[in-house]
């Protein structure tokens, strides 16, 4: 079919109409590209200044040109680093300045004093050991630590987000500022913060900050760009599977563990409020205890995980507890030991929590192989059991942060043992990852899904078709003249 439309515009002169033609010809009204219009048709139009502008500006090019450039991931890494840092340290030094008012109102010591213990519980969260007057306190309160690291996921992620990387080479390269900026706030607050009386592990302290910046920080960073798939497809398809069942396993058993620890806490509060109300503490001294307490709460649920797993923990120099025996002499006047079990032989309900291991990595691995199934009984076997080992060993790992030395007396000796926690962990939660493997395999080689389902049909009821309408060519344009109106003739022919 061949024909002649024609579109009748303004009066010459009308903007208006020439753009929405100019627009129409150049295709970027939206509908079809079609053909531009022919060499007198455009040296008619370069005639106005207004409309060569119109011709020659590509919109999407100029608004990526005129667009305010960002600000590159090497400054935003190490901006994030030193906030990270410097964030930390201004919280700890601002509450170890609260805590000196409220206890007596600055009767003893200055300022300089209070914030110097503020760096130095700063130093402590990052693993570094204390000394003083040759006394070694190795301490680690692991909440510190964890608002720390969780400070640093976020600026971090914050870093990734804002300024995203363009490949892997300047993702490592933001992640490696990131970690020095942290580093040096690190290092410079350790030898400042040092007297001849207190002084911080310097080679501790750097190692902790790494792990912070380089390794939570920079799984920020990683999470903020957007990279977490192209870091899952390095690994191979049998392994993520595994990676999962272990981190589930490791919370589940975290989770069980702090319940253990609140609820024996619970049965014996009243002994907790007995210590309380025999320390005589003022309003500003049970803030503090309260937020002391708080900051060690993860010490004390991973010494209950070493309960629940068998070896149990000590409390002293000879002390030992465990679900088979409670061995306590005198113990600190702090409230979380109210916790603690009565000495001597326990009841065979204690001993009954050995259990939640090999029940916890069981339901971890059911799980995560319900979202991957697997169905020959030697794969099944290796994944669940590895699950299980890769998660006793992360246990053991933790736990190994949960103790440490509180002087050289008697309280020389606090924690778990690290041997002992990861052998039984490692045999408990492989024990369960394996049964669980295999139950849930048995079970899904009896139902009829995954491999030997059959995909389902739908049958569509044929419908009535039409036949595609042609789409109109241009073949010709025949421009008016300057003394015409502005009328465009286009021939239309269908295929």
């Amino acid at each position: 079919m061949a024909g002649t439309i024609g579109h009748v515009g303004s009066r010459p002169g009308s903007r208006q109409a020439w753009e929405r033609q100019i627009l129409r010809f150049a295709g970027e009204d939206g509908g079809d590209e079609l053909t531009p219009p022919s060499r007198s048709r455009r040296s008619h139009l370069r005639g106005d200044p207004d409309v060569t502008d119109l011709l020659t500006r590509n919109p999407s090019a100029s608004a990526r040109n005129e667009a305010p450039p960002g600000r590159p991931l090497t400054v935003t890494a190490a901006l994030a680093g030193l906030v990270a840092a410097g964030s930390g340290l201004v919280v700890c030094l601002a509450v170890a300045v609260t805590g000196w008012f409220l206890a007596d109102g600055g009767a003893h010591g200055d300022t300089r004093d209070a914030l110097r213990v503020g760096a130095d519980a700063w130093l402590l969260g990052h693993g570094s050991h204390l000394t003083y007057g040759g006394v070694t306190y190795a301490v680690v309160p692991l909440g510190l630590t964890a608002l720390l690291a969780w400070v640093a996921f976020r600026t971090g992620r914050w870093a990734g987000a804002t300024s995203p990387p363009a490949d892997d080479r300047e993702l490592l390269v933001g992640v490696a500022l990131m970690t020095s900026a942290y580093v040096v706030v690190a290092i410079v607050t350790c030898v400042v913060a040092a007297t001849p009386e207190v002084a911080g592990s310097l080679v501790l302290t750097l190692l902790g900050a790494i792990a912070l910046a380089g390794g939570v920080g920079g799984c920020g960073l990683v999470t903020g760009a957007g990279r977490w798939p192209v870091v899952r497809a390095l690994l191979p398809s049998w392994a993520w599977p595994v990676v999962r069942a272990a981190l589930a396993t490791v919370v589940g058993f975290l989770a069980c563990s702090a319940l253990v620890v609140v609820a024996a806490f619970a049965l014996d509060a009243g002994s907790a409020a007995t210590v309380v109300s025999r320390l005589g503490l003022h309003a500003g001294d049970a803030l503090m205890m309260v937020l002391l307490t708080a900051l060690v709460a993860p010490n004390a649920v991973l010494l209950g995980g070493a309960y629940v797993l068998g070896p149990g923990f000590a409390l002293g120099t000879g002390t030992l507890v465990s679900p088979s025996v409670v061995q306590l002499g005198p113990v600190p006047a702090f409230p979380l030991l109210a916790a603690l079990p009565d000495d001597g032989a326990t009841s065979w309900f204690t001993t009954a929590l050995m259990g939640l291991p090999v029940l916890v990595a069981a339901v971890s691995v059911a799980l995560v192989q319900r979202r991957h199934p697997v169905r020959a009984w030697d794969f099944a076997a290796l994944r669940g059991l590895g699950s299980g080992v890769i998660a006793g060993v992360l246990t053991g790992i933790l736990t190994s942060f949960a103790g440490g030395a509180l002087g050289d007396g008697r309280m020389a000796d606090l924690g778990a043992s690290t041997g002992e926690v990861l052998v039984a962990s490692m045999l408990a939660m492989g024990t369960g990852g394996l049964l669980g493997a295999l139950v849930t395999t048995y079970l899904q080689r009896r139902s009829p899904v995954a491999d030997d389902a059959t995909e389902a049909t739908v049958q569509v009821s044929p419908a009535r078709t039409s036949a595609p309408r042609p789409v109109p060519r241009v073949h010709d344009v025949r421009e008016a003249r300057d003394d015409e109106e502005d009328t465009v003739e286009v021939r239309l022919d269908s295929d």
